[in-house]
């Protein structure tokens, strides 16, 4: 039988029979009930940390997620796997913006380390706060082959000959992680009519993008307008039309929401409201326009509102329609590229991404040493995150109302 003890602490611990979790959350938080039903139910793993994926990384920074055949990490815990051979191997997430997933083999012992170590005590089931986990997997007992009953025949006696005994082999499983890139194809708008032949033009310049090259006209191509050098931050925001804007406030849509006495929205699993960061009272979650999640604080003092995605870098450009288009830095400046980097809310969370930038996108967490981002994948941003374009250029994620 699988033996499980914990080191008392901070965490909220959720043991079950084969499923076993560590957990960064409040204990009165709705999540812990959720969990405790799954894995008392004894549900997939999948099913758990859907649970959590569907709460938020802004509510749960960390937790370890555990079967004898799999483990899931993410935040400051730390996964000890020791196999029969009393090998230990460590998993951690430290680097990585989401979480580490890995399969098991040969698996004896499991602990778990989320703060300082202690006296452990034994624990059969469910939910306590704890600093540490340490599972005991028993080993699968070896499944006699039943011998048909049959008339005892006299037979020699013979000398008992010695069975040979295999040689352990050790299986070493190695998951690779398969990245799967997802392509938006927007349907592009079909080119505009072509304008009437005019056989008398005074005072006014025609322009035909899709002219072809050395093809005689009716009136002579205007001179390409000279670009300004860029010296402060531009807000390109697209034009949208009316269906645009329908269309904007349809994909926002409505999600489950709950509010503070001060009115602000939050998930209906939090806890704490996330922008005055009060305990929210009890209530029944309603069905309510998604919130402006934030704003973004530059460098040079000016702001931009997360009502919608944002784009940003020196010329940024694109069919994106609904979104705002931020020029910063000068033309003729290749520390930021023209197109560097994304900012889009999902849901409850905001998401930024680098665009395959050529000196890259570095992110600082409050109380975190700065990292950079790998291109062309999401990471969150939490309130108070830098963002740093290139080497100068920054600006700050904050959570408004």
């Amino acid at each position: 039988m699988t033996e499980v003890e914990y080191v008392p602490g901070t965490w909220v611990a959720v043991i079950g029979e084969r499923t076993w979790l560590l957990l960064a959350v409040t204990p009165e938080s709705a999540l812990v009930r959720r969990c405790w039903e799954l894995v008392r139910s004894d549900e997939p793993l999948d099913e758990v940390l859907a649970a959590i994926v569907l709460e938020g990384f802004r509510a749960v920074s960390g937790f370890a997620l555990l079967t004898a055949n799999r483990a899931v990490v993410r935040g400051e815990a730390r996964l000890q796997v020791m196999n029969a051979a009393g090998a230990v191997e460590e998993i951690t997430a430290a680097g990585v913006g989401t979480w580490v997933d890995r399969n098991l083999d040969d698996v004896a012992r499991l602990r778990v380390v989320a703060g300082p170590s202690g006296p452990g005590l034994p624990l059969r089931g469910g939910v306590v706060l704890a600093n540490e986990l340490l599972v005991a997997v028993s080993d699968a007992a070896p499944q006699s082959v039943p011998v048909p009953q049959s008339v005892p025949v006299p037979q020699p006696v013979l000398a008992p000959q010695p069975v040979p005994v295999p040689a352990p082999v050790e299986q070493t499983v190695v998951q690779q992680e398969e990245v799967v890139e997802l392509t938006v194809v927007r349907e592009q708008p079909a080119p505009p009519p072509a304008p009437p032949q005019i056989t008398q033009v005074t005072g006014v310049i025609q322009s035909f993008d899709w002219a072809p090259q050395n093809t005689p006209a009716p009136a002579p191509m205007p001179a390409q307008p000279v670009r300004q050098p860029v010296t402060e931050t531009v807000l390109r925001t697209t034009m949208m039309s009316p269906n645009d804007t329908q269309l904007l406030q349809g994909r926002a849509g409505l999600v489950r929401a709950k509010k503070c006495p001060a009115g602000h929205l939050s998930s209906d699993y939090a806890v704490y409201c996330r922008v005055c960061e009060v305990p929210l009272p009890e209530q029944v979650a309603a069905m309510l326009p998604v919130p402006v999640l934030g704003l973004l604080r530059l460098s040079n003092g000016d702001t931009i509102s997360l009502d919608r995605n944002v784009v940003m870098g020196r010329d940024p450009s694109g069919d994106r329609g609904g979104v705002n288009l931020v020029q910063v830095g000068r033309e003729n400046d290749t520390e930021i590229s023209r197109t560097h980097v994304e900012i889009r809310p999902a849901n409850w969370d905001v998401l930024v991404r680098d665009l395959g930038s050529m000196n890259g996108t570095s992110i600082s967490r409050p109380g975190c040493p700065p990292e950079k981002l790998a291109p062309h994948i999401d990471e969150i941003l939490y309130p108070g995150t830098r963002v740093t374009l290139g080497d100068q250029f920054f600006f700050v994620f904050e959570v408004s109302g």
